[in-house]
C-alpha cells in the first residue's frame, strides 16, 4: 500500500466593521484586536475547502520550472536565427515567442 500527502486547507473569513480615520487606520485597529484573540475566527466563519495532492504540486512546479529554462534557453538561440533569416513568418521562434508570452 502506497502512502500520500494530502493537504486539507480551509479558509475562514468575516468581515469586521471599525470607525477609523482612514483605511490605515481601520487596518491597524483591526490587526490589533486580531493579534490580542478580541477577534477570533471558527467554524461559524468557514468559507470554503480545498485538498491538495502535495506531491503532484511539487510535480507541477518541477514541470513549470523546467519548461520556462527551456524556453529561455530557446528564445534567445532562436531569437537571433529568426533575425539572420529576414524574420520569416514561419519560423519556431514565432511560437517560442507565444510560449514565453503565455507561460510568463
Amino acid at each position: 500500500m502506497e502512502t500520500f500527502k494530502i493537504e486539507i486547507q480551509e479558509l475562514l473569513t468575516r468581515v469586521v466593521e471599525v470607525q477609523a480615520e482612514n483605511r490605515q487606520e481601520a487596518f491597524s485597529k483591526v490587526y490589533q484586536l486580531y493579534k490580542e484573540a478580541e477577534i477570533v475566527l471558527d467554524y461559524n466563519n468557514f468559507a470554503e475547502v480545498n485538498f491538495t495532492d502535495i506531491d503532484t504540486v511539487s510535480k507541477a512546479d518541477e514541470i513549470n520550472s523546467l519548461i520556462k529554462e527551456v524556453i529561455h534557453y530557446l528564445y534567445a538561440h532562436e531569437q537571433k536565427h529568426f533575425e539572420e533569416s529576414t524574420n520569416p513568418e514561419n519560423h519556431i521562434f514565432k511560437k517560442i515567442e507565444r510560449l514565453k508570452s503565455l507561460v510568463y
